[in-house]
């Protein structure tokens, strides 16, 4: 084994200095002058161009190429029916009474009494979060529970 490293290693040292050799002759040799050819000869000389071979149909492996279709319109889905929402019991139901209501030139404010204790409102106000006070008027307070449509909450017969 340690015998033939060294001679592989001679092998290829002595092809590389062939193949230099090689290449310096070529490179040293002068180039031949071109005799002078007249048109016929010229056009005789010319080699012709390469006849283009016939290209192999391969089948569309992934389909045809199609060009790109416009984006289509996302697609709008219509809400799912919800069930109607359960009816809400009424607002005396929550313990609210309405005991009075007091007018002083234009403005208008209303005695509300609940468990919890009695609230002197007017229009905008909150019973507590959710309630609001939409208007008073001669039949009672009207309230909006979370948004909905007003309620009366009318005074005690």
């Amino acid at each position: 084994m340690r015998l033939i490293a060294p001679l592989l290693t001679l092998v290829a040292l002595a092809l590389a200095a062939l193949a230099g050799h090689q290449l310096w002759l070529v490179l040293s040799t002068p180039a031949q002058p071109q005799a002078q050819l007249t048109p016929a000869q010229q056009q005789a000389a010319q080699p012709q161009p390469p006849q283009p071979r016939a290209r192999r149909q391969w089948p569309p492996l992934f389909g045809e190429k199609q060009p790109p279709r416009p984006a289509s319109p996302p697609v709008q889905r219509q809400p799912e029916p919800q069930p109607p929402k359960p009816a809400r019991p009424p607002i005396e139901s929550l313990g609210y009474v309405l005991k009075g209501r007091v007018q002083a030139g234009q403005a208008t404010w209303a005695i509300v009494a609940h468990p919890s204790g009695e609230q002197l409102v007017r229009q905008g106000d909150h019973l507590r979060e959710g309630i609001e006070v939409m208007r008073i008027d001669g039949q009672g307070l009207w309230i909006s529970r979370q948004g909905d449509a007003p309620e009366l909450l009318g005074f005690e017969d």
